[in-house]
């Protein structure tokens, strides 16, 4: 019996087919997708040719499909963002903003029109030569563009609705040109929201809008945009990216999109693309949803080291927290492909995105497994570059990317706090999936209430945990760099490099709040019962000499402590009180105003 109860185990666990409720069988588990989307370049680091070499190694590494353009919203590279960045707007479409650039407050770092004809030639040209070395190299390709182009600030009502005639006409006769002018491109990626792209709010002022819900919509829209495409193009797919939109909007809406020309790219995550917290419930919902109605998904991921989470940082290296997301997202649901998010920079070596092309090989792949065969061109200090990756990857699966979106760029952050309160600086915008789902994916998207103390505490215990792991991570690190073969020396270097300025940033964030809840401990000590702990003073005077040697300069801390010694209601009624914003930290600073 025992036997046989052993086969049926080991039976279940190796199987990868499931029943659903009709009995039909489904297939998802440790599937192997069908496209694998790279991207070359990314907004941290845009320069990537597209050449032979490069799209060999993507080819080398498992990808068969290309986004052809960065497309973020700043612009970098001058990538096209929308259709008319590459194509010239026939005359009856052209709005005010599509002749002045400053009703258009996004137009990166360029302080010049965006759209001339030179301008536009040049994309044209780039955009050409990508599509013609994908066809070389045997890829399917991928055109993202926002749609409907809009004037940021998105102020009410919009320069253009996808409700007005005028609109769709407009698309529907890009499309038809882009085809025309760009041939052999396979598909499109469209977003609604973000990148230039805007939709009216059915409470808004918008006449056409206004009490019209927005599943009606923009189904509608993309509906007509996709059926255009398949007209043009009938192996082509266009793949809309719900971004922004609330999950209850998202689940109404996949009912009515046409599946012989829509396709979904969605987010891991309804709250952002985020390493440590892949695969959420309205992901895997959605995935399902969109099976029901035969709608292809992709899902999208990191894939490479270059992240908006660390960005700048281009060298972190989280290859096992990468394995894990691509793992969570391929076990969702039946997927059409995994799509890189970001970018990908292939001309260095970068052990998250060797690590994908160890997953798209053999998606059934152990952890262990995995690391052995990414450490093996280390050489004799392989298992302890290994070592290295598993404490790295665990420190940013620790870090608490759910406290704010300003949580993320983390190499933005400055570890040099003002000596007012910390705060946890939450922040929202006027979308659907902001005043709705992404306050629950955040514990931050309050602009102006106060975080309570054991939400600071939480926050602080988090970051505390997190540069504990950097810190095993740089111990291992430094102990082997110098017998790294030489070959990876250099990135293996500019990861420790990393690594310890993240550190350095993430002890501020330690040391800030907890200067801050002492000195409200104390106050409210003083207040009660007239006296201070003399436990808390002690903590409070280490906490502020540690900052000092973080900071590794006094100018900042150093008076606040010798106000402390000297005068400590003083110190109290000067320093860590709540005040309002100041501006003069940088938005990813999470804890100072």
């Amino acid at each position: 019996m025992k036997i046989i109860n052993y086969v049926l185990i080991i039976l279940l666990l190796t199987s990868c087919v499931t029943e659903n409720k009709d009995g039909k069988e489904k297939e998802f588990l440790n599937q192997d997708i069908e496209y694998k989307v790279g991207l070359l370049g990314a907004p941290s680091y845009p320069d990537v040719e597209w050449n032979d070499e490069n799209m060999q190694t993507m080819k080398d590494l498992g990808f068969n499909t290309m986004q052809l353009n960065i497309a973020w919203g700043y612009r970098p590279g001058d990538d096209p963002l929308n259709l008319e960045d590459v194509l010239e707007l026939p005359e009856k479409f052209k709005l005010p903003i599509d002749i002045d650039t400053t009703l258009n407050k996004n137009v990166g770092s360029s302080k010049t029109f965006i759209r001339t004809k030179d301008k536009i030639s040049v994309r044209a040209k780039e955009l050409k030569h990508r599509v013609a070395i994908c066809k070389k190299y045997g890829f399917r390709s991928i055109f993202h563009f926002g749609a409907p182009f809009v004037a940021y600030p998105a102020n009410e009502p919009l320069s253009q609705c996808i409700s007005n005639d005028a609109t769709i006409d407009r698309y529907t006769t890009l499309i038809k040109n882009f085809h025309k002018e760009f041939s052999g491109v396979d598909d499109l990626l469209i977003y609604t929201y973000d990148q230039n792209a805007w939709l009216c709010s059915e409470y808004g002022p918008c006449e056409r809008c206004h009490g019209v819900p927005l599943d009606e919509r923009v189904s509608k829209f993309i509906n007509t945009l996709a059926s255009t495409w398949k007209s043009l193009n009938g192996d082509g797919r266009v793949w809309w990216e719900p971004w922004e939109i609330s999950a209850g909007q998202t689940f109404s809406i996949v009912d009515k999109l046409d599946p012989e020309s829509v396709g979904l790219s969605l987010h891991s995550s309804i709250a952002e693309v985020q390493i440590a917290i892949p695969a959420d419930r309205w992901f895997k919902n959605l995935v399902n949803l969109a099976n029901e109605n035969n709608i292809p998904v992709l899902g999208e991921v990191w894939m490479g080291s270059a992240t908006e989470e660390v960005e700048p940082y281009i060298n972190i290296p989280t290859p096992l927290a990468t394995l894990k997301a691509l793992r969570a997202v391929n076990n969702s649901g039946k997927l059409k492909g995994i799509k890189e998010y970001y970018g990908n920079i292939p001309n260095r070596e970068d052990v998250n995105l060797r690590m994908t092309s160890i997953f798209f090989s053999n998606p059934d792949i152990s952890d262990n497994e995995a690391l052995k065969q990414l450490a093996e061109p280390y050489g004799e200090v392989a298992d302890k570059v290994a070592e290295f990756w598993e404490y790295s990857s665990e420190a940013i699966e620790l870090y608490p990317w759910d406290i704010s979106w300003n949580s993320r760029e983390i190499g933005r952050i400055d570890p040099i706090h003002l000596m007012s309160a910390a705060t946890l600086k939450g922040v929202s915008w006027e979308t659907p999936s902001w005043q709705s789902n992404r306050r629950a994916g955040f514990m931050r998207t309050s602009e102006t209430e106060e975080p309570h103390y054991w939400m600071l505490e939480d926050a602080q215990l988090r970051f505390e945990k997190s540069a504990e792991k950097i810190g095993k991570a740089l111990s291992v690190a430094n102990e082997i760099k110098d017998d790294v073969p030489n070959g990876y020396r250099e990135s293996f270097n500019s990861s420790i490099t990393e690594l310890t300025s993240l550190r350095k940033a993430l002890l501020s964030y330690v040391y800030h709040i907890r200067e801050t809840n002492l000195s409200s401990l104390m106050r409210s000590s003083l207040k009660n019962t007239g006296k201070i702990k003399e436990s808390n003073l002690n903590e409070l005077r280490s906490i502020l000499k540690k900052d000092i040697e973080n900071q590794g300069t006094s100018e900042f801390v150093g008076p606040a402590l010798d106000l402390l010694e000297s005068d400590v209601n003083q110190f109290l009624d000067t320093y860590f009180k709540v005040t309002p914003f100041t501006g003069q930290r940088n938005v990813w600073s999470v804890t100072s105003k």
